[in-house]
């Protein structure tokens, strides 16, 4: 069984130590012979960027010429080798491991010991006068071009320290992207200066990252090539589609060992291209599960790996601003409440500084993965794309809930209470959070419909491991509120959730309009319980829990199980 290429970013130790590989290599001709010679590409995080830019190093390389046919044994591009192939000095940069502490000094000696590790490897003769990159890039463009040589940058992680940066201290990305002396700044400059001219030194260029924020607030746009994100052309460039995620199941022996449900369910999903519409699954996603799983044959503890939750783990200040929560915060409840949210069309060229527009956020949103193209209909709608970006999402509201005590809870009780009720059905956990959201002042002014107070519960109950929280869930034509659908072995208890709201006002509702709303909630209760699904999990032995809840604003009046 070939190993686990979880974390591995080179390419050649990936094809030398015959680890597993899904080879895309057939997008290198497509990307040759593309308009541009100047491309970037944006993904989020764990999409398998820094691995592409290791192929394109190895296959374009001259460095790696006589090792071609070892390194690229059993791919594609190995019987359909292009005339650019092992014609290249390539000079690339990876800027993920820029330190934000001590940002400009450290991007200046990054790019100087990359440029002086670019001339030792071709052993050029270029004598560096003195440590400016600006100049260290002079002095090799010069030579390039004496030389009739051909360079082909890649850069790598291009907006991932400036990110970093941005939700560590907006002065300092400030002052790296703005700055006409910064460091970062003249680099693009730089850049853009090999691409001018009759006998231009850069003939190709790959640049991969997040979003395009970083590279608008430095150069107002990739003004110099061509951004192929939103092409559908190139939207199974990285990551597995489902064929290949078989491919990948099967090199492992587990095909038949692994519910693929479950799989679609935590980490597929994402849609990148208006004009596809095939789904594609997060590649060290599948790689981390697959790495847990064949230890015990038996699912993870954790869904989630770790390295992606910490990721996000700052996003909480761009939806906190001025000790208040803005209105991105409204469009991440709309999400988490099982809806999607609309935009016109995705922008491509926006400014770091400028998130808290509306437009402008959920495209940053759409950037980083937290949502995806669900469909167009006159305007383009985001989903949530799987249970693992729902989590992440999630720990992203109630960081913001926190912060500044807007809202608190005691997160092991709520635990606590939620497996009493997955054992033994207690409505005790739905009362606790009602009180909660009653006696935290501070959520108030954002409980202002039924979507809201839905939100706080989803969120909330989400952070256990006994059930997956699905919302909006389609059961029997119609949507539920909330369903609690077991995903822990021990769980006795399946939960359906139905949620009515009377907007607050100065008089308390009658019991008349409480009773007409619960006699609604349990019509659609009865519905839901018709469901495939639900009867399902019945005839495997589950209990049904029917609940209705109904609000008065920030007040739960009602609550009490059919």
């Amino acid at each position: 069984m070939k190993k686990i290429p979880y974390g591995i970013s080179n390419f050649k130790l990936l094809k030398e130590e015959d680890y597993f590989f899904i080879d895309k290599t057939d997008y290198i001709p497509k990307i040759e012979n593309y308009g541009s010679r100047y491309l970037m590409f944006l993904r989020p995080r764990r999409f398998g960027k820094s691995l592409f830019i290791a192929i394109l190093e190895a296959y374009y390389d001259l460095y790696f010429k006589d090792e071609f046919e070892t390194i690229f044994k059993d791919t594609y591009i190995l019987n359909n080798r292009t005339k650019e192939a092992s014609s290249y000095l390539v000079l690339r940069f990876d800027f993920s491991a820029i330190d934000i502490y001590d940002v400009e000094e450290s991007f200046r000696y990054d790019v100087q010991v990359t440029l002086r590790s670019f001339v030792d490897r071709y052993n050029l003769d270029i004598q560096f006068d003195n440590k400016n990159p600006i100049s260290m890039f002079k002095d090799i463009f010069d030579y390039i071009k004496k030389h009739q040589l051909k360079l082909y940058v890649l850069i790598d992680e291009y907006d991932n320290f400036a990110n970093k940066l941005l939700l560590n201290n907006r002065e300092d990305y400030l002052n790296i992207v703005s700055k006409k002396t910064a460091s970062f700044k003249q680099f693009f400059t730089m850049l853009k200066a090999g691409t001018s001219g009759n006998n231009a030194p850069i003939k190709r260029m790959f640049i991969t990252g997040v979003t395009p924020m970083t590279m608008y607030d430095v150069t107002s746009g990739f003004n110099i090539g061509k951004n192929i994100s939103l092409d559908s052309r190139f939207h199974n460039l990285m990551g597995f589609n489902q064929n290949e995620l078989e491919m990948t199941l099967k090199a492992f022996g587990i095909e038949e060992k692994v519910d693929k449900l479950l799989l679609q369910e935590w980490y597929n999903n994402y849609i990148f291209s208006e004009d596809t519409t095939e789904a594609i699954y997060n590649t060290d996603m599948i790689l981390y599960f697959i790495d847990k799983f064949i230890v015990h044959y038996k699912l993870p503890r954790e869904m989630i790996d770790i390295n992606v939750r910490s990721d996000y783990s700052k996003l909480r200040s761009i939806i906190y601003t001025n000790k208040k929560l803005n209105g991105n915060f409204t469009a991440l409840q709309t999400l988490i409440g099982g809806e999607s949210i609309s935009i016109s069309n995705l922008v491509q060229d926006f400014s770091a500084l400028n998130l808290q527009k509306e437009n402008n956020f959920k495209s940053f949103m759409f950037y980083l993965g937290l949502v995806t193209i669900k469909d167009r209909q006159l305007k383009l709608n985001l989903k949530i794309p799987n249970e693992t970006v729902k989590r992440i999402d999630i720990d992203f509201l109630i960081d913001a809930l926190e912060l500044e005590k807007v809202f608190e809870i005691n997160i092991d009780k709520l635990s606590d209470l939620l497996a009493e009720f997955a054992l033994h059905g207690d409505l005790e956990v739905f009362k606790y959070l009602a009180k909660m959201i009653k006696e935290n002042t501070g959520i108030r002014d954002y409980i202002y419909n039924e979507q809201t107070v839905k939100s706080m519960f989803l969120a909330y109950l989400s952070l256990t491991p006994y059930y997956v929280i699905k919302s909006e869930n389609e059961l029997n034509k119609g949507f539920a509120d909330i369903l609690l659908k077991p995903f822990n072995p021990y769980v006795e208890f399946v939960g359906l959730l139905e949620f009515k709201y009377i907007k607050r006002g100065k008089k308390r509702p009658t019991q008349r309009k409480i009773d007409s709303l619960v006699q609604d909630a349990e019509t659609q209760l009865n519905d839901y319980e018709k469901d495939e699904l639900v009867q399902n999990y019945i005839d495997k032995g589950l209990k049904l829990q029917k609940v209705v809840l109904v609000f008065w604003g920030w007040e739960m009046v009602y609550l009490q199980h059919l």
